[in-house]
């Protein structure tokens, strides 16, 4: 896990307990949004991956009374582009990435200046010119497995492994952070549960995993014991 946290982000201490857990969940969850929005500056950015290619539209709503002049579309856009290859990364996307960019009449040197920023020099990276109609193209190398392929089955579930995953990290969380338990306890579907049980007996004496038909696959119960 070390080496590859050093691979993907030279220098940086990693981080371990309850922050790197948490972390990872939110990492997660972020993974599998379609979009966000950023308050600050107005971005509305939407990412979809299709058949053909990633799309990326990049649009500016700002909040009421604020500019949408050429400095607020042009911090939009360096904003959207960061923020675009950094959620590509983090979904282990790649191949053609189209970006709709806010506005049109760009400064098309500088546009290309902030994506190669954002997303690298790196000679397998192509930059297509910036198009009349705001549109930049960007190519690039495939390397991981997509994420939502790793975690979901072809029925686009959640594979039952990593939601036992899910209990145990769930239960490791709460057993890090709440030491005045003498004993928690997860309840989870059987199947779940199956998958789960050694990797809780690893968690100690004060972990406890109990089965249950009735709960959904997916859902689960963290308490005390």
């Amino acid at each position: 896990m070390r080496e590859t946290l050093a691979s993907l982000a030279p220098g940086a201490e990693p981080v371990t307990g309850p922050p790197a857990i948490r972390a990872g969940i939110e990492a997660e969850e972020e993974a599998a949004s379609s979009g966000a929005r950023f308050p600050d500056t107005g971005l509305d950015l939407m990412i979809e991956r299709t058949r053909a290619l990633v799309a990326v539209d990049l649009d500016l709503a700002p909040a009421p009374g604020a500019s949408i002049g050429a400095k607020a579309r042009e911090r939009a856009n360096r904003q959207g582009l960061t923020e675009a290859a950094r959620l590509l990364r983090l979904k282990r996307w790649a191949g053609l990435v189209a970006i709709d960019l806010v506005g049109t009449g760009h400064d098309g040197p500088a546009i290309l200046t902030a994506a190669r920023r954002a997303f690298g020099d790196d000679p397998a990276i192509g930059y297509g010119p910036v198009s009349r109609f705001g549109l930049l193209q960007v190519s690039l190398p495939w390397g991981r497995t997509p994420l939502e392929e790793v975690f979901n089955g072809p029925d686009g579930r959640r594979k039952v492994e990593h939601r036992a995953q899910d209990v145990v990290r769930a239960l490791r969380l709460a057993l890090l952070s709440e030491t005045g338990s003498a004993r928690l306890r997860a309840t989870c579907a059987p199947d779940e549960a199956a998958i789960a049980a050694p990797l809780v007996a690893r968690l100690g004496p004060r972990a406890e995993l109990r089965a249950d038909a009735a709960i959904a696959p997916g859902a689960f119960l963290i308490e005390e014991g």
